[in-house]
């Protein structure tokens, strides 16, 4: 790493009043300042100094704090600006403009993979698997001929399960309808409608640039879901710890998976990691369901690092702590640059 790697800036969004939605509240804000500060915590005990920048919606002032701090590299926390998801890529960009060394992917990546639609379909012209889907601007009429109901509808461009929930899943024209609206009112913006994938849910971590590693296979058990709860990652499953959904979805890392599917898993996630262009570390979520063949849900740039999260989870079963975990991400930042 070398001696010149002495301070980072810790950037994280402070808006998130400002989100579109009834699922932000009080306590999705407190997560976003606690990762902040429990990434700070770490890299102070691996001997680095430490700041936090938060973002709210004075950006020329928030520049104007990082060049006074003089931080080595930043810390790319921010999932969005000014309360939108879809401002992710502005914040790298922004970074970029001022000559800024920063962790994770860049803007044109982040954008990429932000936008589902347009990223499926990179996926599939790599001959990536990946469920039939739709991008809709408004409710359809009728349904295209190469979709199947259940379906899966949510937001087009928002992440970390932003706009689903129980109801996601549709199983008739009726039921489509009413979420595409629910969406295009809700979260002003198009829907995308999938194949919904009734089966198994595997979460892989990847770190790394010239030579990207794949880390241990995390599993989603739905098995304690009853039968007439779809099997989804909702809102609440996520972030909502006293939920029954929540309490009711654990992660399984390392996963319950034979050697050949743990390859097969790691080749398609790694492909999909190249394709899309993520950089330092990133988390490609799939699903397989009873034909056995695998396919990408999402490629996720700058996943989470909450010390409970998946990529933690999935570290800490390869042999790293989050401190290790949590420095070996700016580590392969930093020397990204040095090349």
């Amino acid at each position: 790493m070398g001696l010149k790697l002495k301070k980072v800036a810790i950037i994280y969004n402070d808006d998130m009043d400002m989100m579109h939605g009834a699922e932000q509240d009080i306590a999705s804000w407190q997560g976003v300042v606690d990762t902040a500060e429990k990434v700070a915590a770490a890299l102070n005990g691996e001997s680095l100094s430490t700041v936090l920048v938060p973002l709210r919606d004075d950006v020329e002032n928030f520049i104007e704090v990082l060049k006074k701090e003089n931080a080595d590299i930043v810390f790319n926390l921010c999932e969005g600006a000014m309360g939108k998801s879809a401002f992710e890529m502005n914040v790298a960009a922004v970074l970029e403009l001022f000559d800024f060394k920063f962790t994770g992917s860049g803007p044109l990546t982040l954008g990429l993979a932000l936008n589902k639609g347009i990223a499926k379909g990179i996926l599939h012209a790599n001959s990536i698997p990946t469920a039939p889907y739709l991008v809709l601007k408004e409710a359809p009429s009728r349904l295209a001929k190469d979709l199947r109901f259940p379906l899966m509808v949510k937001p087009v461009q928002e992440d970390a399960s932003v706009g689903i929930d129980e109801y996601a899943v549709v199983k008739n024209m009726a039921g489509l309808k009413k979420r595409v609206e629910y969406v295009l009112k809700n979260y002003n913006q198009p829907a995308i409608v999938e194949e919904y994938i009734d089966g198994r849910e595997f979460n892989i971590a990847i770190i790394g640039n010239y030579r990207p590693k794949a880390l241990p296979v995390s599993e989603i058990d739905f098995s304690q879901l009853s039968k007439a709860h779809p099997k989804i990652c909702t809102y609440d499953a996520k972030w909502t710890p006293d939920s029954p959904i929540y309490l009711k979805t654990p992660p399984v890392c390392p996963a319950d998976i034979s050697k050949e599917l743990e390859h097969e898993l790691h080749t398609v996630a790694l492909k999909a990691y190249t394709v899309i262009g993520c950089r330092d570390y990133a988390r490609v979520d799939m699903r397989m369901g009873e034909d056995g063949i695998l396919k990408v849900l999402e490629v996720n740039p700058n996943p989470d690092v909450s010390h409970d999260a998946g990529f933690a989870r999935s570290a800490a079963a390869d042999g790293m702590d989050y401190p290790a975990a949590i420095l070996e991400i700016v580590k392969t930042a930093y020397n990204r640059y040095k090349i």
